[in-house]
């Protein structure tokens, strides 16, 4: 359908229209805020009341200052409404995940996941979304797996923890969206609410909007370099302007400082892209790592933001200053790339660290695999690697040298017995008795009727001298501190 006939339909047949509330991004309502119009303030007004419109969630389309982008009601509501009743979710990584179709081993889960192995096993891209339909804790390794039908039809059993939610809030923002002039797209607002405005007050408001606009598309102002420490800041989400978007559902939002340790430690080859917010200048609305490649090259990783369309707007900053990017957005060890002339190429994605060991590590979305011994970050998996994608600070791939690959080690307090002597009574298993203080006589001379004239009695504390280890809390051993 031309915009034409879509504005004379929504013209037309208001009186087929469903009601929904108007939504206004951000960006879009931060520009009507700025304009000294009364277009300007009847728009403003018009946000979050319920009248019938066709077009919603309105936003401002990236280095454009004469169009709106919107999508239509109808769809919108749709994305919600199936969000809200079903599990969507994005599969992450390429290294495995999924449950083989192995009976003997898995035939008990499928069950009662109620799904029914057909071919070979199917793995999933990290671009791959679809819906959950069911989930099942494992009796044996106590880990959740989810039964997940894929978009392309395909279908298998994954690990919740290669699995990430997609907000439905964030998809109205990036999906179906379409553009229309802002003048047209204001009149067709206004004519919802019975309002008909002057061509020359539509004229003029488009005049202060262009302008409005173009000042707020002067935001590489906003973008900054940082390294060192820094680092770690920018990735805590209390320096987020909100917690939404791919940055606010970000696995490395609130992890403690020193699994940036392999960021912070080499600014020479790592730093971070910030984007500032616009309205909170102290706050952050996206970022993305930015390595100097083994060749020289500055290639900018995944990119993190609040708004999706704000992604495109790191990637003209990125040409800007003569840097690659990555070329689809996603968590993959890829080698695809988009230089600075606009064109596809393929990269070494190889990044020189300083050798050896950290406290923790960061979960990586393309450098994914480190060779401790030469301190090679890369893409690829043909060495002595490990691979860094735990979002809890360890990694996986090699055999950790502290536990032998066991995940837990014996606990140096108590020897790996889960009891230690007790403190109370030395380890004897019997106290002082109190009622006699040790003299096993009361105050008649007979026998004490608490210790039967022993002058002690069992110590309340503990078991035969023993009491449980608090170190590893009665098990005799804990969690690996060296690989988590």
């Amino acid at each position: 359908m031309s915009i034409k006939k879509y504005l004379d339909f929504i013209n037309e047949s208001v009186e087929l229209i469903l009601e929904s509330d108007v939504i206004y991004s951000t960006k879009f309502r931060s520009a009507l805020s700025k304009i000294d119009h009364p277009i300007a303030k009847k728009i403003l007004d018009i946000e979050n009341k319920d009248i019938p419109v066709q077009s919603n969630y309105f936003d401002l389309p990236v280095d454009k200052n004469d169009t709106v982008s919107f999508i239509p009601d109808r769809r919108a509501q749709q994305i919600l409404t199936d969000n809200n009743t079903k599990e969507i979710v994005r599969f992450v990584g390429d290294q495995g995940g999924w449950l083989t179709h192995n009976l003997a081993e898995n035939g008990s889960l499928f069950d009662a996941l109620g799904y029914v192995p057909e071919g070979e096993v199917y793995k999933p891209q990290s671009t791959d979304t679809g819906e959950v339909i069911k989930k099942v804790v494992s009796p044996t390794s106590s880990k959740t797996y989810a039964f997940v039908k894929f978009d392309n039809g395909r279908q298998g059993v994954y690990n919740q923890q290669k699995l990430r939610k997609i907000d439905s809030s964030d998809q109205v923002w990036s999906k179906n969206r379409q553009e229309i002039k802002v003048g047209r797209a204001v009149r067709a607002l206004l004519n919802t609410i019975g309002d008909k405005p002057l061509d020359k007050d539509i004229e003029s408001f488009v005049n202060l909007y262009k302008a409005t606009v173009d000042k707020l598309n002067d935001k590489f102002s906003l973008f900054d370099v940082v390294k060192g420490s820094d680092i770690s800041f920018w990735y805590n989400c209390d320096n987020y302007y909100e917690r939404s978007g791919t940055l606010g559902s970000s696995c490395m939002a609130s992890v403690p400082a020193r699994y940036f340790d392999i960021y912070v430690e080499n600014p020479d080859v790592c730093n971070l892209v910030i984007f500032r917010s616009p309205d909170d200048t102290e706050k952050i609305i996206g970022r993305a790592l930015l390595w100097k490649l083994t060749d020289g090259k500055m290639y900018m990783d995944r990119i993190y933001t609040i708004n999706d369309s704000d992604v495109e707007l790191f990637r003209q900053y990125a040409k800007e200053s003569g840097w690659f990017h990555k070329k689809n957005n996603q968590n993959a060890a890829e080698n695809s790339a988009v230089g600075p002339d606009g064109k596809s190429t393929n990269l070494d994605v190889t990044v020189k660290v300083k050798k050896g060991e950290y406290r923790n590590y960061p979960y990586l979305d393309t450098l994914k695999y480190y060779e401790i011994s030469t301190g090679t970050l890369s893409t690829d998996n043909d060495g002595d690697c490990i691979e860094l994608e735990d979002t809890g600070g360890g990694f996986t791939g090699n055999e950790c040298e502290r536990c032998g690959g066991e995940g837990t080690v014996e606990c140096e307090e108590c020897g790996g017995r889960g009891t230690v002597e007790c403190s109370n009574c030395d380890g004897d298993g019997e106290v002082e008795c109190g009622a006699c203080d040790g003299s096993g006589k009361d105050s008649e001379g007979n026998n004490c009727g608490d210790c039967g004239g022993d002058g002690t009695v069992t110590c309340d504390d503990c078991t035969n001298g023993r009491t449980d280890c608090q170190e590893c809390d009665g098990n005799g051993y804990y969690d690996c501190p060296r690989c988590n």
